[in-house]
C-alpha cells in the first residue's frame, strides 16, 4: 500500500489502520528497549511504514503518518507498560 492511499479518519477502515500503526510502534519500541536505544519520531515513522509494508510516496503522506505516529506513540507505550507489568517485567519480542 502507498502511504497516500492509507485510510483517513473518515474511512471505515480507520480504526483497523490505527490499531496496526499502534502495534507496529509497540514492536519497534520493544526492540529499541531490548537494544537499550532510543528512537526519534521520524525514524520510528519510517520503521512503522516498513513494518506495514507501506511505501511513503508523497511528502504529505509522510507528514500524515508522522502525525499519527506522534499521536499514538504514548498509546503504544502505555500498552507495553501494562503488558510488562502484567507479565512481571517480561514481554516477548515480536519479530
Amino acid at each position: 500500500m502507498k502511504a497516500s492511499e492509507a485510510p483517513t479518519i473518515q474511512s471505515p477502515a480507520w480504526n483497523q489502520y490505527r490499531s496496526q500503526v499502534i502495534a507496529a510502534i509497540a514492536d519497534v519500541e520493544v526492540l529499541m528497549h531490548q537494544l537499550d536505544k532510543g528512537i526519534n519520531s521520524e525514524v520510528l515513522t519510517e520503521e512503522v511504514a516498513q513494518r506495514l509494508g507501506m511505501e511513503i510516496d508523497t511528502p504529505a503522506a509522510y507528514e500524515a503518518l508522522l502525525k499519527l505516529v506522534k499521536a499514538t506513540r504514548q498509546i503504544a507505550r502505555e500498552g507495553l507498560r501494562r503488558t510488562c507489568e502484567l507479565q512481571g517485567g517480561q514481554f516477548s519480542l515480536a519479530l
